[in-house]
């Protein structure tokens, strides 16, 4: 989750070269205007250009400057929920898009949409509707097509300069020397290559990919031999005289690549292209297979993944493959996007192009397996950092799977069994529109359509779809007495709950879900189990039930019993709630801070602001200013999730405790101190909920901002200020700790400082 106000640019990992004219004139071109269309063919650097450019003008934009990444999206449906997500939202309402466009109404920030070109209508649609709706918010696109708008400044982005210089070094030379220094630390542009170096550089007409690409092999061959292999490369690029120049040009340095790879590394190069945001050396070595196997083979045996692991260890020799930061104990990987389409358009004319689909399918069908055995257990942390890794795979495997007509019914079980993860990541509307398409698809009586319409029954109820919610779970009915099933299934009396609550009969609700979890207990997998004691326990609040606190302490000791930790986070706040009714107000913040704490392994922005509101409960009474401040910090918080549910029987307690609050503070001093809370980073709420939080307040934050520094640099310098070291702060903060050491050095930089004591100093200074 991105809570930061600061946005998400990446760090920079390589340096930005030249296109000094070309930044200023963009910025000349954006500045009166709200759209602007960075356009290109690929590997022109659109990318590295759009970033470079939001850096130089984020300090415009108080709410940040936001990254959104859409090479990886198939579907023109997804586009609001997957920017809604990157700005810190759940897809949780009936229309994201209007979710989307109510949290950007009163913001001022920059969006950069990534590779736009594939979802060229619903991009215009959605950015057209952003911009009449709002008045602050700017965008930049990157497209090899303009988006068609009112209003819309395109920039083509001119490839480096790579004519004769001055300097005797062009920009695209500078590129391919910094490049094939990364390759040969001895490399460096001399009198005796320069002639060869300017040659290649010219023949790739500056394209920085391709520049990229030739400086790669430099650890391989010297310039005059590259230079002369790209020369051999005419005649490939002649054989495609209907595309545009620079689009040969990109084909004829990545087909020089292609040839330099062996047969093994060609072969996985075009697998390893089913793969959408990145894969892992388990899944490479899982999907790929050797281009000697034959097609209706399955080996598993050491020497088949050793094969394929030297392909891949020569793909990233080559700089086909990179390896990417990411979180987690397992490395990743993924292609850069031409590179990826390039062996995709490879893999397609080959005739097991259908077979490494169907194994890409059946791998990431076996991950969505893990919902069942992992949700529940020791090992829910792993499960949902992998999962969530993966869910640009996951929606390929989707697609595929609605695709693969002979087994409709691995579609229907895989969007089913991942309903934990669409529930608890955020993404409850994308699981429901899943299971839809693939009930379309299974129409024949079976026991995985009776599940399909029952999971998607309680999705509807929780997106508030209860008309279509009612239908699914009736269809769910009559096609289980239709099966002849001996008894009412649990899931059925899970869904029944939320019905019966929508009639307005919270007794009754409780009384199914009740009978749900006793039916429950020796038959369901545990995660199913788990969820109906959470909706047994909220009923119970509701109503005020006197079993409420022995229904908590069953939930909680039910998930200690399997060693999980965010259905045990889940199970805290109910007993908690328990403990403030009692008046037992220190084991009621004890509970909800190890709630907090809980939720911080997984992103749980909604379910940290319901906590964070029970402890202003909890503090109104001795502490009306604390408490003030907790309701505003979790206000920040509830932007980034819309949980009805959740909201409603928790809004009942504080709407009373804030009336309180109001009376004790007066309404001006209320709400001076509800705004301080309100803008609180994610992280200084959470400081402030687990009472961590003291000598922040006199920090003089206005000095980091004054600074350049991001939000997320301000966060990072208070914690080096607080002694703590790079492991630590990435612990706290939840990111890697390369992030943290590069953010460190931007501070560093930024600041003109060499000593972290000096930015302890600085930040205490006046």
């Amino acid at each position: 989750m991105n809570t930061q106000s600061g946005g998400n640019l990446p760090v920079e990992l390589t340096s930005f070269v030249g296109r000094r004219e070309s930044i200023t004139h963009a910025k000349n071109l954006f500045a009166p205007a709200r759209l602007l269309t960075l356009t290109g063919m690929g590997g022109v650097g659109k990318t590295r250009f759009a970033l470079r450019l939001a850096r130089e003008i984020r300090r415009d934009f108080p709410d940040g400057a936001w990254l959104v990444e859409l090479a990886d999206l198939g579907q023109g449906s997804l586009l609001a929920p997957t920017i809604g997500r990157v700005l810190g939202l759940r897809d949780e309402w009936d229309d994201p898009a209007e979710n989307l466009i109510n949290h950007l109404r009163e913001r001022r920030l920059l969006l950069i949409l990534d590779n736009c070109e594939h979802l060229l209508d619903p991009c215009a649609e959605l950015i057209d509707r952003i911009l009449r709706a709002t008045s602050a918010v700017k965008i930049i696109a990157t497209s090899r097509q303009v988006l068609g708008l009112d209003g819309e400044q395109v920039f083509p982005v001119p490839p480096l300069a790579h004519t004769a210089a001055v300097t005797g070094i062009n920009e695209a030379m500078q590129l391919f020397e910094e490049r094939a220094s990364a390759a040969d630390p001895a490399f460096r542009i001399t009198d005796d290559n320069r002639a060869a170096v300017e040659r290649i550089c010219r023949a790739l007409e500056g394209l920085p990919l391709a520049v990229e690409l030739a400086a790669a092999n430099a650890r391989t061959f010297n310039t005059i031999d590259i230079a002369e292999y790209l020369h051999s490369t005419e005649m490939l690029r002649a054989t495609d005289r209907t595309r545009p120049t620079r689009h040969r040009t990109l084909a004829a340095a990545a087909d020089w690549s292609y040839q330099l790879c062996t047969p093994d590394e060609r072969h996985l190069w075009e697998q390893l292209s089913v793969f959408t945001g990145g894969f892992t050396i388990h899944a490479a070595t899982t999907v790929g297979l050797p281009h000697t196997t034959p097609e209706d083979a399955v080996p598993e045996d050491t020497a088949h993944r050793d094969t394929v692991l030297r392909a891949l260890i020569g793909l990233v020799d080559k700089s086909i493959i990179t390896r990417i930061d990411a979180l987690g104990p397992h490395s990743r990987y993924r292609m850069l996007e031409p590179v990826r389409q390039y062996g995709a358009d490879k893999l397609a004319a080959t005739p097991h192009a259908h077979h490494i689909r169907r194994r890409h399918r059946d791998y990431f069908f076996d991950l969505a397996q893990r919902s069942i055995t992992d949700y529940c257990s020791d090992r829910d942390i792993d499960w949902y950092a992998t999962t969530r890794a993966e869910h640009p795979n996951i929606r390929q495997a989707l697609t595929y799977s609605l695709s693969d007509l002979d087994h409709p019914q691995i579609a229907l079980e895989m969007a089913t069994v991942l309903t934990p993860f669409w529930q608890q990541s955020g993404s409850v509307l994308e699981g429901y529109q899943w299971i839809r398409r693939a009930l379309d698809l299974l129409t024949a009586p079976c026991r995985e359509r009776a599940g399909g319409l029952a999971t998607a029954s309680i999705l509807g109820f929780l997106l508030g779809k209860t008309d279509e919610a009612r239908a699914l779970l009736r269809d769910h009915r009559e096609l289980i007495e239709q099966l002849g099933f001996d008894e009412v299934p649990v899931i059925t009396l899970y869904a029944s709950a939320f019905e019966i609550y929508e009639d307005g009969d919270i007794h009754g609700a409780l009384a199914y879900a009740e009978r749900a979890v006793d039916l429950g207990l020796d038959r369901a997998n545990p995660g199913l189990v788990a969820e109906v004691m959470a909706l047994s326990d909220l009923y119970a609040i509701l109503i005020e039930s006197e079993r409420t606190e022995e229904l908590a302490q069953r939930f909680l000791q039910f998930t200690e019993r399997h060693g999980a930790h965010l259905l045990k986070a889940i199970a805290l706040f109910p007993l908690g709630a328990v403990k403030w009714y009692e008046g037992d107000l220190g084991s009621a913040v004890s509970l909800m801070r190890e709630a907090i704490s809980l939720y911080q392994k997984f992103e749980q922005p909604g379910m940290v602001a319901v906590c964070i509101e029970g402890l202003a409960w909890s503090a109104a009474g001795s502490d009306p200013e604390r408490a003030a401040r907790l309701l505003g910090a979790a206000g920040s918080l509830w932007q980034h999730s819309q949980m009805p549910l959740a909201q409603d029987a928790v809004h009942r307690v504080t709407s009373r405790i804030e009336s309180d609050l109001r009376r004790s503070l007066g309404d001006t001093r209320f709400e001076r101190i509800v705004k301080e809370g309100r803008e609180l980073s994610f992280v200084e709420s959470v400081d402030l909920a687990l009472g961590t939080d003291v000598g922040t307040k006199s920090r003089p934050r206005n000095r980091a901002s004054r600074a350049g520094l991001t939000r997320r640099e301000e966060e990072i310098a208070a914690l080096v200020a607080d002694g703590l070291t790079n492991k630590q702060i990435a612990t706290k903060l939840v990111i890697s700790a390369r992030t943290v050491d590069a953010h460190v050095e931007h501070i560093l930089t930024k600041l003109g400082f060499r000593s972290r004591t000096q930015v302890a100093r600085w930040l205490a200074g006046p």
